[in-house]
């Protein structure tokens, strides 16, 4: 081992490198830079550290974490310098030492994602807290002054949240209209007749088994979240009710996505997706237990033929 302590960084990543030929250009570059990294906390060369980090884990780790690096990037390093501690043929009590801490802050890891993941799945599976959240931020998007980007996302996933959430394809190439006489039975639409607003769906998933289906428009926050697009960000779209950056274009299904998990993500802190939100939606109709009749009604609107997918989400 004494044979080592006298090697540079680059001379310690050539072995590295040759130890382990079939590893990746970018995993020897790591190798690499975990060197520089253990040079930089403890402020002189390597061949003058002598290796002497080996034995005291409990210090290195403790360099590394007063100059603020992220807990991925002391896992790393930990981890190439177990790889360093087999490539020297280093003591066993050196390498089950740093193998704890990898251990340790490994189980530290898992379990703050799983409190993580846990907090997120109270969000996604509370549709009436989603409902709220959105309607209690509308204030800011009714009365004042957005850009084009921010009022659309949270237009797109108000359109999700304050009414039934329909597939996201349902609204591609969706058109406004004022009246039915421009209505076919190829399209779908948005009637706008007086007060009553209305979602004219002829084209959707089941549509071939189901026929046309219509969605009144009954929440006035949204009604209004509608108008203001309509009269002040989207003025030159050829009709179409959700448009790119462009103004003229109808979005496509992936930018619709993209725009509500970034409006989700401004506004819960953690990104939710259509398919989230509509797992959230069945599972507060089941615990509703509507009456068949409704709940199919239900089922038609949200692209389902049956109500097999709501069962799904029954709450045991």
């Amino acid at each position: 081992m004494d044979y080592f302590k006298a090697k540079t960084k680059e001379q310690l990543a050539e072995l590295h490198d040759m130890a382990f030929s079939n590893a990746s250009k970018a995993t020897k570059t790591t190798f690499y830079q975990s060197l520089k990294r253990i040079e930089k906390v403890y402020g002189k060369p390597l061949q003058d550290i002598k290796l002497s980090f080996l034995s005291h884990p409990e210090d290195m780790i403790a360099k590394l974490e007063d100059k603020k690096y992220s807990e991925n990037t002391i896992t790393t390093t930990i981890t190439n310098v177990l790889k360093l501690l087999k490539m020297i043929d280093a003591p066993l009590i050196d390498y089950n030492k740093w193998l704890a801490i990898l251990k340790e802050k490994t189980d530290k890891r898992v379990a703050t994602e799983q409190i993580n993941l846990q907090k997120k799945l109270k969000v996604l599976m509370n549709f009436t807290d989603i409902r709220k959240m959105v309607e209690e931020n509308s204030g800011t998007f009714m009365t004042g002054d957005k850009s084009l980007i921010e009022y659309q996302n949270f237009l797109i996933l108000s359109l999700f949240t304050l009414q039934i959430p329909v597939r996201v394809s349902n609204y591609v190439g969706m058109r406004v209209i004022d009246d039915d006489l421009y209505l076919n039975e190829k399209d779908n639409f948005l009637l706008l007749d007086d007060d009553e607003y209305k979602f004219i769906f002829n084209k959707y998933r089941t549509s071939h088994l189901i026929g046309q289906k219509t969605m009144l428009v009954k929440d006035k926050t949204l009604q209004f979240l509608i108008d203001k697009w309509l009269a002040h960000y989207n003025k030159d779209s050829n009709n179409f009710l959700i448009v790119g950056q462009d103004n003229k274009r109808a979005m496509n299904g992936k930018q619709i996505e993209k725009s509500i998990n970034e409006a989700s993500a401004e506004l819960f802190t953690t990104p939710l997706t259509v398919d989230n939100i509509r797992a959230s939606y069945m599972k507060r109709i089941s615990e509703l237990d509507p009456d068949f009749n409704d709940k199919l009604d239900i089922a038609n609107i949200l692209g389902y033929s049956t109500t097999a997918k709501l069962d799904e989400h029954y709450a045991q």
